[in-house]
C-alpha cells in the first residue's frame, strides 16, 4: 500500500505540472493505470532483489530460434523524454532468417501502451500473412501480467487488451511469453527507430534500411549476462 501511494503522489504531481506547463489532455483512466503499472514494476524489482532465501546467479542471454515449423515474433515498445511513444516487431523462421517486420509511430503514448500496441500489432501482422505457428516474446513481465488478470475493468489499453487475447484464442498455435532485453536487441531497435517515420504502422517485407546487422547479431548467438534468481 505504501509502494501504490508513493506511486500515485508522484505521477500525480508529474502529470499536474504536464497539464499545467503542457496544456495537456489528460484521461483520469490512463493515469490510473500507469499508476498501478508502475507501482507493479517497482514491486516486482524489489521482490526479486530484496526476497530473503533466493540464490541470484549470472545467467547468459541470447536470442534464442523457434523450432520448426514454428516462426518466433519479437515486439517491443519505446517511449522518448518528449512522451512520444513507438513500438516495433519482426517475425524470423527457425534459421533466424526475416519472415517480416513492423514499425508503429504512436504519437503520445505511455511505455505500457506502446508495448500493448506493439503487440497487438504484431499479432495481426502474423495472422494476416497466413502464419499459423507462431512463438511470441516480449520483454515486459508488466505486459504478460496484465493480459493474465481481469480485462473488463475500462481503462486506456482495454480494447487493445481485449483484441490481444481474441487473438490468443483464435484457431492457431500460439504462445505468449516474457523474455529479457538481452534476448530482443532486434526488435527494440526497430521500436526506437519507428519513431522517425510518419505516425500509423508500417509493414516492412524485407528489413529496412540499417536493420539487417541486428538480425545477423541474434543468429551469430552472442550472450549477454544478467543477475537471475536460480
Amino acid at each position: 500500500m505504501a509502494l501504490y501511494l508513493w506511486c500515485a503522489l508522484w505521477w500525480l504531481w508529474y502529470w499536474r505540472n504536464h497539464f499545467i506547463h503542457n496544456d495537456a489532455n489528460i484521461s483520469v483512466a490512463n493515469i490510473v493505470l500507469d499508476i498501478t503499472h508502475r507501482a507493479a514494476e517497482i514491486n516486482a524489482s524489489m521482490e526479486n532483489i530484496c526476497r530473503p532465501g533466493q540464490e541470484r546467479i549470472i545467467k547468459w542471454l541470447k536470442w534464442m530460434a523457434p523450432p520448426w515449423p514454428f516462426l518466433k515474433l519479437n515486439i517491443d515498445g519505446a517511449r522518448k523524454i518528449s512522451r512520444n511513444a513507438s513500438a516495433g516487431g519482426l517475425i524470423r523462421n527457425y534459421c533466424g532468417e526475416w519472415v517480416h517486420g513492423f514499425g508503429m509511430n504512436i504519437g503520445h503514448c505511455t511505455i505500457t501502451g506502446a508495448e500493448i500496441w506493439g503487440l497487438f500489432q504484431g499479432f495481426q501482422l502474423a495472422w494476416n500473412i497466413g502464419i499459423r505457428q507462431l512463438l511470441v516474446e516480449v520483454d515486459s513481465r508488466c505486459i504478460t501480467e496484465i493480459l493474465a488478470t481481469d480485462t473488463n475493468h475500462p481503462n486506456a489499453n482495454s480494447s487493445l487488451i481485449k483484441g490481444i487475447n481474441r487473438f490468443l484464442n483464435m484457431e492457431w498455435q500460439v504462445s505468449l511469453s516474457h523474455s529479457y532485453r538481452e534476448t530482443n536487441f532486434a526488435a527494440d531497435y526497430l521500436a526506437n527507430q519507428a519513431r522517425l517515420l510518419p505516425l500509423g504502422v508500417h509493414v516492412f517485407p524485407m528489413p529496412p534500411s540499417g536493420t539487417e546487422g541486428w538480425p545477423l547479431h541474434d543468429v551469430s548467438g552472442t550472450a549477454y549476462p544478467r543477475m537471475v534468481i536460480a
